[in-house]
Order: structure tokens, then C-alpha cells, then sequence
């Protein structure tokens, strides 16, 4: 698997799963999971790259997004309405429902 395919394979339920938190469909905890199992899947990768450059916007705003979760904790991203809005744009674009939050591109871990 190549780091785009991973981004492919991975942008879409990470998004899903951002919305439902958000929406309160889903418990934090869940989110949290899911976040640790994504920089598990990509510590496994056969080579991981060593630039830390993401190749496209969907690819940093993926890494932002996934980078958010585990900066913030559970009240902050619920207390937080300049936070959540951030969250869903990402969220939003990752499923090609948004444009790209040209403020919110992070760097591969």
C-alpha cells in the first residue's frame, strides 16, 4: 500500500466518523479508537515516507484533522464552536462535500 492509497482508503471514514462525533452520534471514545488505529495502519506501512510534506490537499488536511484529535480533548472540541466548525470543514472536504480549508494542511507524522 502506498502512502496515497492509504490516504484514499482512509480519508472518508475518518470524516464519517468526525461528523457523527460531532453530531453526538457516536461517543469520543470511538473517535479516539479510531484515530489510534489510523497511525497504527500507517506505522505498518511497508515504507513510510520520510518527507514529511504531504502530497496534495487531501492528504494535509487529513493529517490536520487526524493531528487535531489527539491535540484537543473531548470538552475543548465540544465547547469549542471555532474548533468544531474547523473540524467539520476538514471533515467536509475529506468527503468531497467542501472546499479545501486552505488554513487547516498538516504534515505527515
Amino acid at each position: 500500500m502506498t502512502c496515497h492509497d492509504y490516504i484514499t482508503q482512509h480519508a472518508i471514514p475518518l470524516a464519517q466518523a468526525v461528523r457523527h462525533f460531532l453530531a453526538r452520534e457516536i461517543p469520543y471514545r470511538q473517535l479516539e479508537d479510531l484515530s489510534w488505529q489510523l497511525l497504527s495502519h500507517w506505522q505498518a506501512l511497508p515504507r513510510i515516507p520520510t518527507d514529511k510534506q504531504p502530497a496534495d490537499d487531501q492528504e494535509g488536511v487529513f493529517w490536520h484533522l487526524l493531528h487535531s484529535l489527539h491535540q484537543w480533548d473531548e470538552q475543548q472540541i465540544i465547547a469549542d464552536s471555532w474548533l468544531r466548525l474547523q473540524l467539520m470543514a476538514c471533515a467536509n472536504f475529506l468527503a468531497a462535500e467542501g472546499p479545501c480549508p486552505s488554513h487547516c494542511i498538516g504534515s505527515r507524522p
